[in-house]
């Protein structure tokens, strides 16, 4: 699913709340800012964990990515959504 909007509208709140929902309904989901996911990709690819990462995210069932659009991305950003995006399309 993706929400977009204006600034200030609530897409984070209705993208939290589904979250909340969907753990009540004993869904594994994850929510993450953009900026901070790429960075934790980022060091997971230094320190060998970037496989695991990446598996981690294709298992949960409701994967919400927060902040996108706030700064560009660059080769390496769309290689790793790119990689997350396809991962869970595949399953």
């Amino acid at each position: 699913m993706l929400i977009t909007g204006p600034t200030d509208v609530g897409k984070s709140f209705v993208a939290c709340a589904l979250g909340q929902k969907a753990c009540r309904g004993d869904y594994r989901t994850s929510y993450f800012r953009l900026p901070r996911l790429l960075q934790e990709l980022s060091i997971a690819r230094v320190d060998g964990r970037y496989g695991r990462v990446l598996t981690t995210l294709a298992r949960t069932e409701l994967l919400i990515i927060d902040d996108w659009g706030l700064q560009p991305l660059d080769d390496q950003d769309r290689h790793d959504l790119l990689e997350i995006l396809e991962d869970r399309y595949l399953d």
